[in-house]
């Protein structure tokens, strides 16, 4: 959340064992219940109920690398190609009712933060945007990761150069 960003005061009923679980979270993570919380609702309203509609599983990032490392590059590849034309397009159509290199971007920046793909990292640079998702699962995972997100950067009919390493993709606009 913006340091800047409004805040509202609400209250809530949860029950005793609910909020006991909330409490020990925040004190192993050494943040505010009330923090913990936001950063809940935020993963929610920015991610989980887009997925909840359209229906999904939670895995791993283990098994998801095993998966992957299981996978030849050509199925790899056309998974994620195909992956990244079908959900992508409809969570984007649903949250902003347009598909942009805004919105696109939104997206990205969402699967990231919330996701749990890989940490996204951007910097404005000499005009450009130069975006880095690092990640955990190898080379595979950087396949992954490229493919998808061609195919996710091409709904907004925009082609940036995409290049991988072991544990990284750059993505330049």
């Amino acid at each position: 959340m913006s340091k800047r960003e409004k805040t509202v005061t609400r209250s809530f009923r949860i029950s005793q064992s609910a909020f006991k679980g909330l409490e020990d979270d925040a004190a192993r993570r050494n943040i505010s219940v009330n923090t913990l919380v936001n950063q809940l609702f935020l993963v929610h309203t920015k991610w989980g109920r887009f997925f909840d509609e359209i229906g999904s599983i939670r895995i791993s990032k283990s098994t998801f690398g095993r998966l992957l490392e299981a996978s030849s590059d050509d199925a790899v590849v056309e998974a994620s190609r195909l992956s990244g034309l079908d959900t992508p397009r409809a969570i984007i159509l649903a949250k902003h009712g347009t598909l942009s290199l805004s919105t696109v971007l939104d997206y990205v920046r969402s699967t990231s933060t919330y996701g749990g793909y890989a940490e996204y990292s951007e910097i404005q640079t000499q005009g450009r945007l130069v975006i880095t998702m690092m990640h955990n699962l190898g080379n595979k995972g950087s396949l992954f990761l490229s493919s998808i997100l061609e195919s996710i950067f091409g709904l907004a009919d925009c082609h940036p150069k995409i290049t991988s390493s072991e544990h990284a993709v750059m993505i330049e606009l």
